[in-house]
């Protein structure tokens, strides 16, 4: 038989139809995407570009605001309040605070330092100042004062003694004095008050709390007298007195009512004489 004759075909050119409409659905989704790609794009553009100008929008609103508030009269300090400040003039604090009527509010809110050292120079018994506002524009000065741990007695008045140890500058009368906290009497030196304030504020708390009275009228330097308040006296030397403190509760459970308790050289006690109880006072 004779042979057919074979024809030849070439696989590419029967598959690049094929091919070319692969090629062409490939084209279709890239171009798609790319297509979706830069719509999203635009699309966070737009967002973002509204984002900042809804803040730019805020931030000029407020700006604005706040220019109008600062020009406005509800800017100006209306009115001073002092709080905190128990024996003190409320008035001389704001005086003494600088602060004028008619000052812009925020301004001294930036100003608390200055505000808080001027009243402090001018009265030692404050501890700081902090400056609040209520109400828009009414400032209040809030006072914190320095614990008093004593008063001493200067000509016909008084004077707290801090927890720093300096001395409050308000003369007080008798009656507004608190009379659970020990009076310095008869001290004309400063330098003395000073050492003896330095030795009852490292004692125990449980004797200083029965101390009614620290007489400067000493016989020697070095002597320290405390009148108690349950009528005893207590002697002693200013320079072992803190060692010695100790032995005090023991020696009192033993004495009399109204007696000397002696503890500047050794430790005992006996009965006050007439004559010591009318030149303590007791």
């Amino acid at each position: 038989m004779p042979k057919k004759g074979v024809t030849k075909k070439d696989p590419r050119k029967e598959l690049s139809p094929y091919l070319n409409h692969q090629e062409q659905v490939k084209n279709r989704g890239k171009q798609k995407k790319v297509s979706a790609s830069l719509t999203n794009l635009q699309a966070e553009r737009r967002r973002s570009l509204r984002r900042r100008m809804s803040i730019f929008v805020i931030i000029a609103i407020i700006m604005i605001l706040a220019l109008g508030y600062y020009i406005s009269p509800l800017a100006n300090i209306a009115d001073i309040e002092v709080s905190g400040a128990s024996d003190l003039s409320p008035t001389q604090i704001a005086k003494k605070s600088g602060i004028q009527a008619d000052d812009k509010v925020i301004s001294q809110l930036f100003n608390q330092n200055e505000i808080s050292e001027r009243v402090k120079k001018a009265y030692p018994e404050i501890k700081s100042v902090k400056v609040a506002v209520k109400e828009i524009n009414h400032v209040v000065l809030k006072v914190s004062e320095r614990e008093t741990v004593g008063y001493v007695k200067t000509g016909s008045s008084y004077r707290k003694l801090l927890t720093n140890g300096r001395l409050g500058k308000q003369h007080l009368k008798w009656d507004v004095v608190d009379h659970d906290k020990p009076l310095y009497l008869g001290f004309s030196k400063r330098s003395v008050l000073d050492r003896n304030f330095k030795l009852f504020q490292a004692l125990p708390a449980s004797f200083r709390s029965q101390v009614k009275l620290i007489s400067g009228n000493t016989k020697r330097s070095t002597q320290v007298i405390y009148i108690m308040k349950d009528g005893n006296v207590v002697i002693g030397n200013i320079d072992t007195f803190k060692q010695k403190v100790h032995y005090y509760d023991a020696i009192r459970a033993k004495a009399d009512k109204h007696s000397l308790i002696d503890m500047e050289i050794g430790a005992f006690s006996r009965k006050l004489t007439s004559k010591e109880r009318k030149m303590y006072g007791v």
